[in-house]
């Protein structure tokens, strides 16, 4: 399986940063985490130049308070992985927040895959991370995100 999404990787993209187009988005989920992010000063736009890009579906602006979730997609789902990304350096300083071993259990064959294939070794736990936020349900992930963001002092030993 491996070998075959490598040899296609270089003849066919792969969406690194989102899911296929056919997933629907739950809008009802979307707007909870926008108003969760926008609490935080973090804001969710869906008009940026990036998004040209057919494979695309989202990217947080490094050093920003900037959330880009283009319109495809899983919505909701891109939503939570790039913002996990401002979170990784907004709020834990670019720390790990999850195990490996809770990050290999959250991630699906694809996400495995995908990993595998297209992202650096030094690059590996960031996205593995965010991948393995992302296929939380969403009032799980509110609570690790409320978790992440508390001040240091206040947040559980990780």
């Amino acid at each position: 399986m491996v070998q075959t999404l490598l040899a296609l990787a270089f003849v066919w993209p792969i969406p690194l940063f989102g899911r296929s187009g056919g997933e629907r988005t739950n809008e009802a989920a979307l707007q909870q985490l926008r108003m969760a992010f926008e609490a935080m000063d973090v804001a969710v736009v869906s008009d940026h130049p990036r998004c040209r890009e057919p494979n695309l579906y989202g990217l947080y602006v490094r050093g920003s308070r900037q959330v880009v979730v283009c319109p495809r997609g899983d919505q909701s789902s891109t939503l939570r992985h790039e913002d996990w990304h401002a979170v990784q350096s907004l709020c834990l300083n670019n720390r790990r927040w999850l195990s490996r071993e809770t990050i290999e259990q959250q991630l699906t064959r694809t996400d495995r895959a995908e990993l595998q294939a297209l992202v650096a070794p030094d690059r590996w736990w960031r996205e593995a991370e965010a991948r393995a936020i992302a296929n939380m349900k969403v009032g799980d992930y509110l609570q690790e995100l409320e978790r992440a963001c508390k001040p240091p002092g206040e947040r559980p030993a990780v």
